[in-house]
Order: C-alpha cells, then structure tokens, then sequence
C-alpha cells in the first residue's frame, strides 16, 4: 500500500458495526448464520434505495436500525452536528452495494473495463463527483457512480470516505493538499486505471 493513503483504509469508530449492519441486509441466510447475525427485516433496503436524499434517508427504518446501533461516541458527538447526515448518507449509498469487494472505492471506479478498455466510470463522471458541493450533489453522484458498478463496491473504504468528505466540507479547518480526498480519490483513480496498462 502506498504512502498516500486514503482515511477510509484505516478503521473508524462504527464501521464493525456498519459492516454487520450492511451484511444483514445482504448476505444469504447461510451466511448471515455463520457470521451470527441475524437477518434484517426486508423493508429496511427498500426504503433505503427509494430515499432520493439523505434527509428522505434519515426517516428510513433502515437507517434507524444503523444509527441506534453505532456506538455512543458516534451518535453523541457535538463537535460535528452533520454526523447524522454523513451516516444517513452512508446508509442510503450502501444500500445499493450488493457485493463488498476488497480495495479502495476510487481504485474500483478507476478499473480498466475488459471489454471496453476505458475505465467502468469515466473521468468526466468521477471529477462532477469530486466537485459535488452539498449533500445531495454528492448522494445522487454516489449513487449513480454504485449503480454504475453494478453494485460491486468496497463497503468500509466508500463509507469512511463518504464520511471524510462531510469532515471536509463542514470545517473551516485547512488540510494538507496530500490528505485531502479529493487528491486522494485522483491519484487512486488513476493508479487503477494505469494497473491495466
């Protein structure tokens, strides 16, 4: 793994439970019994996929279930009031992935498609992504660029991502040029697009 790694590789508090959460939606009941979790009622990812917004997202049962059961130091954080916007995001994005698949979310967008040989979201599509400025830019942009991927995604790193970018977006506070997503996301859509090559 290279030096300029995004936030989303690194573990965030709450995402063991917003994998099993997820998984709960996804995954067989074969699965789901050997991981011990247990089946989530059908409704929650389809009121999760019909929410064309994050504020439709907050009223979702599905996301309900996610939010009271993250832990306390997520829920309870003043410092970022837009904390139940970002994870309502998170929820409503996630819905549409139904495989989680190893990686970094912009490597996976900047794959090389086989039978194309150009990559599976093109750059004009990536960079409208990149300069999305409000929550439901960035959504209907997310969830556009998942759909497109047919919905084969890395669940943890788009999350933590998804995550960043409200850090980003609601503080005054400078970062490094390094560090900030969207030259994280360039040089990761790139480098999976030169992989091919």
């Amino acid at each position: 793994m290279s030096e300029q790694t995004s936030e989303s590789t690194k573990p965030f508090p709450g995402s063991a439970t917003l994998h099993r959460w997820w998984k709960s939606m996804m995954l067989s009941p074969d699965e789901l019994k050997a991981d011990d979790i247990r089946p989530a009622p059908t409704v929650y990812r389809a009121e999760l996929k019909r929410a064309g917004s994050p504020d439709a997202v907050l009223l979702t049962s599905g996301f309900r279930a996610l939010w009271l059961s993250l832990p306390d130091e997520v829920r309870e954080e003043k410092a970022r009031p837009w904390t139940p916007l970002a994870w309502a995001t998170v929820a409503g994005v996630l819905s549409l992935i139904n495989t989680d698949m190893e990686g970094r979310f912009a490597m996976a967008v900047g794959q090389v498609d086989a039978e194309t040989d150009k990559a599976k979201v093109s750059e004009l599509r990536f960079a409208q992504l990149q300069g999305a400025k409000t929550p439901e830019d960035f959504y209907r942009r997310l969830c556009r660029i998942v759909r497109q991927l047919q919905g084969k995604v890395p669940v943890r790193s788009l999350a933590g991502d998804i995550l960043t970018w409200y850090d980003e977006h609601n503080r005054t506070l400078p970062r490094r040029a390094d560090k900030r997503l969207s030259v994280i996301w360039a040089m990761d859509y790139y480098r999976a697009a030169e992989a091919k090559h």
